[in-house]
């Protein structure tokens, strides 16, 4: 049978003594490195570009809702319905921001149209975010509008080509999809 004898625990000495100092410099120490990795390793919340404004609302994730950047160009048309500006391209997009490309369909054809579920195609990224479309029925003449949000946050950063393709039903026997495009690079 062993003998066994605790070890007594050695008294603290001056420079092993628990100041105020001393904590508060350890509390710094662990705060500046808690933030050096999280720059590294791109935890940081990163903010707005500064040349994006809010419109003064939060999304769903509870992301800030920025004027949406970037320009539009290009057509798109199926049984009648025309879409100006149907390929928005953001440019560079901060992360931790949603944006919301907005497009215009238009009914130019001499029939009602009935527009189907957007269904999004992921070409390149990750992500698509929900749609918003208008009236689902549009008289000859009429339009709506659909929104496509996307919002990105540090992990899904990259170039993103997303297609949303919107059936459109003229009442005759071949239904037609229209197609709308958005790309972007989401960067911190």
């Amino acid at each position: 049978m062993s003998h066994f004898t605790p070890r007594r625990a050695r008294p603290l000495t001056k420079s092993r003594a628990r100041t105020p100092r001393r904590r508060m410099l350890t509390a710094a120490a662990l705060g500046l490195g808690l933030a050096a990795g999280a720059a590294i390793f791109g935890l940081a919340a990163a903010g707005p570009d500064e040349d994006l404004a809010r419109i003064g609302e939060l999304n769903a994730m509870g992301l800030p809702v920025v004027e949406t950047p970037g320009t539009g160009d290009g057509r798109s048309e199926a049984a009648g319905v025309v879409v100006e500006a149907a390929r928005w391209d953001l440019g560079q997009v901060p992360l931790n921001v949603a944006v919301r490309p907005t497009w215009t369909l238009r009914n130019t054809g001499d029939r009602p149209v009935i527009l189907g579920e957007p269904h999004p195609e992921l070409r390149e990224g990750c992500c698509p975010g929900p749609t918003t479309l208008g009236t689902r029925t549009l008289a000859p003449g009429a339009s709506t509008t659909l929104t496509f949000e996307l919002a990105m946050h540090p992990g899904m950063d990259g170039p993103h080509d997303l297609g949303l393709h919107i059936p459109v039903d003229d009442g005759t026997t071949s239904d037609e999809v229209l197609t709308v495009e958005v790309v972007g690079d989401f960067r911190s």
